[in-house]
């Protein structure tokens, strides 16, 4: 045989096994999920990861042993190693793995389920105190306020007091002051008129005293 077919046989070859190996990679993540529940989310990140780093397996694989050139019968063998390996090993694989490490997890599956039911009292014991705690800040809280909104209150109410006052004394002071101007007042006009008086007399006086000498 050409020694090109041989390598060029060989690579095709080793193309189905690397299909075949990448499928049971992902069997093992299978797996994983068969034991532990997974989230949507996080099955889709896990796939887009382990597909990522499959794509540059498959690259690395290429370019070492084919100088990385993408041949199409390789992609073709590794379709070809995918679907036998799918067909042929990937449900038993899956199942028996799975059933292995489930064996082998059963002695500690007692332990984990009383490690599960003494966290999940603790955790119960540790919403009740929480529960409580909401309830007693709630009323602290309530009362803080009504404490505030009766001081704000007393406060307005001084602050209404005060002005009240304040106007009251006005009031008074400008009545005091009204008073005093009027009390002044008289007191001048009772002067000019004491004045006036005094000095009507001086002149009857003069007048006589000029009417006697004369």
């Amino acid at each position: 045989m050409n020694k090109g077919i041989t390598i060029e046989l060989h690579f095709f070859m080793i193309s189905i096994l690397w299909g075949a190996i990448i499928l049971l990679a992902y069997d093992l993540l299978r797996v994983l999920r068969r034991i532990i529940n997974h989230n949507i989310w996080v099955i889709t990140f896990e796939d887009l990861i382990f597909w990522v780093l499959s794509s540059l397996f498959i690259f690395i694989m290429i370019y070492e042993n084919n100088s990385g050139t993408i041949r199409g019968f390789s992609v073709m063998g590794m379709g070809i190693g995918m679907v036998l390996y799918h067909y042929i090993f990937s449900e038993r694989i899956v199942w028996l793995i799975s059933q292995i490490i489930l064996i082998l997890l059963r002695p500690f599956s007692f332990l984990i389920n009383l490690i599960r039911k003494m966290l999940g009292i603790v955790l119960k014991k540790i919403k009740r105190c929480l529960c409580k705690l909401h309830i007693q800040l709630k009323k602290q809280m309530k009362s803080v306020k009504i404490y505030i909104y009766n001081y704000r209150l007393k406060k307005k109410a001084k602050a209404k007091l005060k002005k009240e006052e304040k106007q009251k004394n006005k009031k008074k002071n400008d009545k005091k002051n009204k008073v005093d101007k009027n009390n002044k007042k008289d007191k001048k006009n009772n002067k000019k008129k004491k004045k006036n008086h005094k000095k009507r007399k001086i002149d009857k006086k003069i007048v006589k005293h000029k009417s006697d000498s004369t």
